[in-house]
C-alpha cells in the first residue's frame, strides 16, 4: 500500500509539472507532429467494427460530442448540446451552426442522421442506444426516439464521429475507407499502407485560431524496438503505450503525460467458447478449471514485466464496475482438475488459443495459459493471427472452439462497451460467448438506472456475473497508460480521455 501511495503522489507530481509547463506557454503556429497510430482498418466509421479507426481518422472526422478529462462527463463538439428526456424518452441534439466538410458540403441535420441511418443498417444500432427512430427537426435538430430510458444516450452518441455524405454518395464505399472526408482540423495528403498517414492542415477550420499544427503525420509501426528507437531519435513526438522494455529504459529520462484514469488503462482478456455446445468450454466447470489452475499475479508479470497488476473482473480499481471485496481465483490445481473430471475430462483434451498477434502483451499471456492448463491436461495450441483476420471472426465466429487473447480497453463506465461487445444487443461475439439472463438482466439494468448509485450497483453485478461467476470473459492483467512526448510537444490530448480520444487541433509545438 504505502508503495502504491508513493507511486501516486510521483504520478501526481509529474502531471502538476506538466500543467505548470503547458500554463505558461503559449501556442504557437507551425510544425509538424508525429504520432503512432493503430492499425488501419478503415475511415468509413459508420461501417467500422474497431473504436482504434477513430484514433487514425480523429484529426479529419470528428465526433458528436467529447468526453471532459476532468470529470468524464459528455459535452458538446459538432452538437452544442445534448438533451435528454426521461419521460418524453428522447434525445435532442442541437448541431453546431456554420460548420463545412472539408469537401466544402454543409455539416447538418441531414448529414448526421445519414450517418446514423449508415450505422443502422449496417448492424450498429447499439452504438446508437438501438433508437427506435430519429427525425429532423429542423436543419440544427436532431431527435432520437427510444422505446426505454437509458443512461447511456448522451455518452454513445456523443461518440459518433460524422463522415461527409456528400463525399460518400460522390465515390462509394470503397474510396471512402480509405479517404476521410470529414469536418476535422485537417485533411489528407496521403496514405502509404502500413507506413504512414500524413495529415495537412483545414484552412477553413470551423474553430477560429486553430489548429496550430501545419502537418500531423501519423506512423504505423508494429515492432516495439523500432517504436522506442523512434521515439529516442527524435522521428516520434509521441510515444503511445509503449511495451514495459521501454518504458523501463524512458522512466528516468522523460515523465509519463498520460491520466491515471480507468478510461486509459489497457486489459489483456481471455474469451472462452461459451457459446457453441461443441465446444469443451460451454460446461462452466471446465472454464472454472481453468480459472483455478492460474497464477493470477505469475500470470499478469509475465504480461507486463512488473508493471501491472490483477483484477478479478473485466474492469480496473476506479471504474465503476471494479468491486474490491471480490477476491481472485486461487490457483489449486486439485479442485481444477477436479471440475475437469465432473465435467466429462478427466484426461483433459486438445484446444486452440487464438491470439491477435498485433499486440505484444496477447502472446506471453497465451504462453503462460498454455502453460497452465498444460497442468490439468488441456493441451493448447496457439495461433497467432493479424489483426485483419482476428476481428474477421469477431461477429460470427468462434475461434476454434477454444479460447481467444486480446487486449483492449478499460472504462470508467462500461455499460455501453459490455452491450455493444458482450450482449445479444451487440455487434459481436454472437456465437463465440453465451449471454446468460441474469448477466444481461443486470446490465441492461444498469442501463436504465435512474441514479448512478443504482447504475454503479448494478454494474458490479454485472461484471461480477460476467468475468467471476459465469467466467466468461477473463482479465488477465492489466497496466496503466503510459504516454511520453518530446520536449516541446502541447495539448496533443493523447491519453489525456480515452484510448482512441485525441485533440489534434490543439495540439502545437514550442519552437526550437
Amino acid at each position: 500500500m504505502k508503495k502504491f501511495v508513493a507511486l501516486l503522489l510521483a504520478a501526481l507530481m509529474a502531471l502538476s509539472m506538466v500543467s505548470a509547463v503547458a500554463e505558461d506557454a503559449q501556442p504557437a503556429y507551425g510544425g509538424s507532429l508525429s504520432v503512432l497510430g493503430f492499425e488501419f482498418a478503415t475511415f468509413f466509421l459508420p461501417h467500422s467494427t474497431t473504436t482504434s479507426d477513430r484514433y487514425n481518422a480523429a484529426p479529419a472526422i470528428e465526433s458528436l460530442g467529447r468526453r471532459n478529462p476532468e470529470t468524464g462527463d459528455t459535452e458538446g463538439w459538432l452538437a452544442d448540446e445534448f438533451i435528454v428526456d426521461p419521460e418524453a424518452l428522447t434525445l435532442t441534439l442541437k448541431l453546431h451552426q456554420g460548420i463545412k466538410f472539408s469537401d466544402g458540403t454543409d455539416f447538418n441535420a441531414d448529414a448526421v442522421i445519414w450517418n446514423f441511418q449508415q450505422m443502422v443498417d449496417f448492424g450498429k444500432a447499439s452504438e446508437l442506444v438501438s433508437p427506435e427512430s430519429f427525425e429532423k427537426i429542423d436543419d440544427y435538430t436532431v431527435v432520437l426516439h427510444y422505446a426505454t430510458w437509458a443512461n447511456t444516450w448522451a455518452d454513445t452518441v456523443g461518440e459518433v464521429r460524422i463522415y461527409s455524405p456528400a463525399a460518400y454518395e460522390e465515390h462509394g464505399e470503397d474510396w471512402a475507407a480509405i479517404n476521410p472526408v470529414g469536418t476535422g482540423a485537417f485533411v489528407m495528403k496521403e496514405m502509404v499502407a502500413d507506413s504512414h498517414i500524413t495529415y495537412v492542415k483545414n484552412e477553413n477550420y470551423w474553430r477560429e485560431g486553430q489548429p496550430y499544427l501545419d502537418e500531423i503525420v501519423v506512423k504505423f509501426m508494429s515492432d516495439s524496438t523500432t517504436k522506442l528507437s523512434s521515439f529516442l531519435n527524435g522521428e516520434l513526438d509521441v510515444l503511445r503505450n509503449p511495451d514495459s522494455v521501454s518504458i523501463k529504459q524512458l522512466q528516468d529520462k522523460y515523465q509519463n503525460v498520460a491520466n491515471n484514469a480507468p478510461d486509459l488503462a489497457g486489459i489483456t482478456y481471455m474469451m472462452f467458447c461459451s457459446g457453441v455446445e461443441e465446444s469443451p468450454f460451454y460446461n462452466l466447470d471446465v472454464r472454472l478449471a481453468v480459472m483455478h489452475c492460474i497464477d493470477w499475479e505469475e500470470m499478469s508479470d509475465a504480461i507486463y514485466d512488473g508493471l501491472g497488476g490483477v483484477t478479478p473482473v473485466f474492469a480496473v480499481p476506479g471504474a465503476w464496475s471494479y468491486d474490491e471485496n471480490l477476491p481472485m481465483f486461487e490457483k489449486d490445481l486439485d479442485l481444477a482438475k477436479s471440475l475437469l473430471a465432473g465435467a466429462g475430462y478427466p484426461n483433459g483434451f486438445n484446444t486452440v488459443i487464438t491470439i491477435n498477434g498485433e499486440n505484444p502483451a496477447n502472446e506471453p499471456c497465451a504462453v503462460m495459459l498454455q502453460y497452465y492448463m498444460s497442468e490439468i491436461g488441456i493441451n493448447a495450441e496457439i495461433k497467432k493471427l493479424t489483426n485483419a483476420d482476428f476481428n474477421a471472426q469477431k461477429a460470427e465466429g468462434n475461434y476454434d472452439l477454444g479460447i481467444m487473447v486480446n487486449n483492449g480497453s478499460s472504462k470508467l463506465d462500461f455499460t455501453a462497451n459490455y452491450i455493444r461487445l458482450y450482449s445479444t444487443e451487440g455487434v459481436n461475439y454472437k456465437n463465440m460467448m453465451a449471454k446468460p439472463a441474469d448477466y444481461e438482466e443486470a446490465l441492461f439494468g444498469a442501463r436504465a438506472a435512474k441514479t448512478l448509485e443504482e447504475k454503479k450497483e448494478l454494474l458490479k453485478t454485472a461484471a461480477r456475473l460476467f468475468s467471476h461467476d459465469y467466467a466468461l470473459v477473463i482479465a488477465a492483467g492489466y497496466q496503466g497508460a503510459y504516454c511520453y512526448a518530446q520536449e516541446g510537444v502541447f495539448d496533443t490530448g493523447i491519453c489525456s480521455t480515452t484510448a482512441e480520444a485525441w485533440t489534434p487541433e490543439s495540439a502545437w509545438k514550442a519552437a526550437k
